[in-house]
């Protein structure tokens, strides 16, 4: 029993006195352990409000969105327990009532009003995320969104990380972020600096109790390092695993090893501008057709990946048969090289004597990301084509893109992370889009998504983005590599765990400790 239960009021502290009367080893050893500790591969930086920690809010639960998402991707409950259409600009949301915040406050219409204002004014991505208007709290339990045009996708949207509830609390008078206040089944009680950030139960959370009292995320970056402390029981817990280390893992008995399919996506973005060789949509096709994906996911990854010949892995329901697939083809890929201007010197293709080498960069703080990156141009150079791989962070990658210092970007982003296309085919590839670093553009496809964010989901909407993911095929401004298997682990005595497709969403409230 926590201590922090006597402070709930007189009944709750009669009932702590009386169990302080038991003898605190026993206490425990009747309770068992309830902290559960992850080592994580990201530092979850809970006084910082950027997207990356907004998402730490959302998936350590924290934080609630308005809508949310359940293992098969599709729209359920969150904050707001219905939502509808009124008109093609106009949504209105039945929010759940008796909810209160980590401080005590509730959450109402104007709490949801006020935070989502906040998150619009504080970061930039999220006003180009939910394309908002103004909102009106009609009532405690109605708020009303009216977007700049007609906007299907806005509940879809409304499930992103960073869209998340914060409490008033969570700002000083200024508006300035200071901490994260929920309404979430986890309350944020301690963080320390490239260490550990704590969360505790909160006993007042809408939605069912979770069975643990504390969960512990500790920061360790290094792979081999995050996997060792779950072999030697210094956590409970690990995510993002090497590979390498999955095989191991399922031999130990003291273990457990999940994997499932996620929304994630390795793939490499191409700088379609002037200054690189990618400018010309052939080269893109042929680099798509050279990269044997099969190959990839079996030597780089012991097959815990699934080949990635398309934007959107076959499960998302907005994937379409129809929407062309790349192939292994070398042959195909030389035909193209050479409507292109290349020719093949010595098992090089050239151009006006200059050998085709790539300027690859990728960041090596996700797990995969290293051995996806140099196996696949250790697989181009099979076939002529040269490449310089250069790895930073994330922060100094984004930094060369930005600069068009680059032709190729590996990166990892996941295309349905709301359940709805819009999201990735908007802020990833639209020529106005702010995340559009890749110096691509294709006014059909713009059209497209600019013409499909209007339509409710229906056979006119599929319609629409079966078109734009075929451009996207067959204009290549990437080439998708890998759909993710999430893969985690935890000791045995762990129960209750099961891997959200978002690859954003732990969902410990369900997990227990024998």
């Amino acid at each position: 029993m926590k201590i922090r239960s006597l402070f709930k009021g007189a009944a709750t502290a009669l009932l702590a006195v009386a169990a302080l009367a038991v003898p605190l080893s026993a206490s425990h050893a009747e309770q068992g352990d309830r902290t559960l500790t992850v080592a994580t591969m990201w530092e979850a930086l809970p006084l910082s409000m950027k997207p990356r920690r907004s998402r730490f809010f959302n998936e350590s639960e924290i934080l609630d969105t308005l809508i949310k998402l359940d293992f098969d991707m599709k729209l359920i409950p969150g904050l707001a327990t219905s939502w509808k259409r009124e008109t093609p600009t106009r949504w209105s949301f039945t929010l759940r009532e008796g909810v209160k915040f980590h401080d005590g406050s509730d959450f109402n219409a104007a709490a949801a009003k006020y935070s989502l204002e906040r998150v619009i004014a504080l970061l930039p991505y999220a006003s180009d995320l939910l394309n908002i208007k103004a909102i009106t709290a009609v009532s405690d339990a109605v708020l009303e969104v009216e977007t700049n045009a007609p906007f299907a996708a806005l509940p879809n949207q409304l499930t992103d990380a960073i869209t998340v509830i914060y409490a008033r609390a969570s700002f000083d008078d200024k508006g300035a972020f200071v901490k994260p206040v929920g309404t979430g089944p986890w309350q944020f009680v301690d963080y320390k600096k490239q260490d550990r950030t704590v969360v505790e139960r909160f006993d007042g959370y809408w939605g069912d109790s979770p069975a643990l009292d504390k969960i512990v995320y500790r920061f360790i970056p290094d792979h081999n390092a995050r996997a060792l402390a779950l072999e030697t029981g210094e956590v409970d817990f690990v995510v993002h695993l090497l590979p390498s280390d999955v095989q191991r893992m399922e031999a130990d008995d003291k273990l457990k090893v999940y994997k499932e399919p996620s929304a994630g996506l390795y793939y490499g973005a191409f700088n379609a501008g002037e200054m690189s060789p990618l400018s010309d949509s052939k080269v893109r096709q042929a680099l798509n057709l050279l990269v044997d994906r099969d190959l990839l996911v079996k030597g780089a990854l012991d097959n815990i990946g699934k080949p990635a010949w398309k934007f959107f892995p076959a499960a998302f329901p907005w994937s379409s048969d129809k929407v062309s697939s790349y192939r292994f083809d070398p042959e195909a890929a030389a035909v193209l090289l050479a409507e292109a201007g290349f020719e093949k010197v010595d098992g090089v293709w050239s151009k006006d004597g200059a050998p085709l080498e790539l300027r690859i960069v990728s960041y090596s703080s996700r797990a995969e990301m290293s051995v996806i990156t140099e196996t696949m141009a250790a697989l181009l150079a099979q076939h002529g084509i040269k490449s310089k791989i250069e790895l930073f962070t994330w922060a100094g990658m984004l930094d060369k893109v930005k600069q068009g210092a680059y032709d190729v970007s590996v990166v990892f982003w996941t295309p349905e992370m709301t359940g709805h296309p819009d999201l990735h085919l908007k802020s990833q590839f639209h020529s106005q889009a702010g995340l559009n670093y890749q110096n691509w553009s294709n006014p059909e496809f713009d059209a497209l998504v600019d013409k499909g964010r209007g339509l409710d989901v229906g056979p006119d909407a599929m319609d629409v983005y079966i078109k734009a993911q075929q451009i996207l095929q067959e204009d290549a401004p990437i080439i998708p590599l890998v759909h993710k298997i999430y893969v985690a682990a935890s000791n045995s005595g762990v129960e209750g765990y099961k891997v959200h497709p978002s690859g954003f969403f732990y969902n410990f409230k369900a997990v227990s400790k024998k």
